[in-house]
Order: C-alpha cells, then structure tokens, then sequence
C-alpha cells in the first residue's frame, strides 16, 4: 500500500534537499476545511470486442503511474534569485528523484515517492513577492516505496568444525534403525497409523 497524507505535512524533501532550506512549506489550497489526497493510480482495462457479442473479452489491466498535484508557499517574500533557485531544485532534473513529506525535519519518512515535476509549474502571487508555487509530480511507477531497513549488526567470527561421524552405529534412535549399508531408516518394527485396527478410540491407545 502505497498511501501517506501529503496535504497534512508541512515540509517535504526532494531530490535531496529539504524545503526548508528555500523558505517554503506544503500547504493545501482547498476549502470547506478538506483535503483531497491521492488514493491511488488511475486504472485502464484493456478488453477487446468483436462483432456480434456485446460483452467483450477482458485482457487485463494496465496501472497509470501516480501523479498528484501540489502547492508550496513561500514563508517570506521573495525575490527573483530565490525563483530561479526553487526553479533549478524542482525542475532541472533528468530523472526521477526522491519525494518525501514529513512533519518534522529530519524524521526518517514512511513512503518514498520517485518523482519528476511535468506539466507546467506556475507562480501565483499578489505582485508584492508573496505567493506560492503550484505544480505536479508524476512517479516513475503506480506506487511508493518504503524506506530503507537496516537491522542490527552482528559480529560473526568464523570457525572452523570437523565432523568426524559418517555411520549411525552409535548413539539412540527414536523410531529410527540403521539398515545393514549402514543407512537411517525408519524403524519397522515400531507401529504406524496402518497397524491400528479401525474403530480404535483414543483413550485404547
């Protein structure tokens, strides 16, 4: 499952770099006090019909990769240096890179989305240098991924161990017997589910 709240979280990392670091945050431009999130990638069923059936032949289903939109208010004014910088972040890359949205700064996050901006990113402003940005990301598939796990670190010291039994001469043996080439075997002599006589109740064994 791939979902996580994104218009809830007020900061969000991508290819890298936290927005933060360019005075921006995740908000929702929504009204009615509702969010609408991305649920899940949009769905094609492929079927085929031919001539003289109505209900056609189902082929299979082919998932769109996600794509959501979203918007990024700048905390204070800015300028033209600090648009051309957000430019470069969120656009100028040639392949997908990593997305997340967390609450907190530094928190490690629970969905990692691989991400590029499309469309046509737009600036909306009062022309004073308050606004925020609009854009979309697209994914490179139907889903997010889960971030790294990494357990705990074991000291292993190799050491070396010779077996020296290769017959089961010696020892006990629990329903087992050692055939004459010396090979483990059941045993023949103990009594199986075949050698009890049918209408035999529990409490007779």
């Amino acid at each position: 499952m791939f979902y996580i709240t994104i218009r809830d979280s007020l900061y969000f990392s991508y290819a890298g770099r936290v927005s933060a670091e360019f005075g921006i945050l995740n908000v929702s431009l929504s009204g009615g006090g509702m969010s609408e999130e991305p649920l899940a990638a949009s769905r094609e069923i492929h079927e085929v019909s031919i001539k003289g059936r109505d209900q056609p032949y189902f082929q299979g289903i082919e998932k769109d990769p996600l794509r959501f939109n979203v918007s990024f208010a700048f905390q204070e004014r800015f300028n033209t240096q600090k648009l051309r910088e957000v430019a470069r972040w969120l656009t100028e890359h040639d392949y997908y890179q990593p997305l997340f949205f967390t609450n907190d700064l530094g928190v490690e996050p629970e969905k990692i989305y691989y991400a590029l901006v499309v469309d046509e990113p737009a600036l909306v402003h009062n022309s004073l240098q308050h606004g925020y940005i609009t854009l979309t990301f697209r994914c490179d598939s139907p889903y997010a991924y889960s971030p790294r796990i990494l357990s705990k670190k074991y000291d292993w010291t190799d050491q070396s161990f010779t077996n020296r039994m290769n017959h089961f001469s010696n020892h006990m043996h629990e329903r087992t017997a050692v055939d004459p080439a010396g090979h483990l075997v059941l045993n023949p002599s103990k009594t199986t589910w075949a050698n009890i006589p049918s209408g035999t109740r529990w409490t007779d064994l």
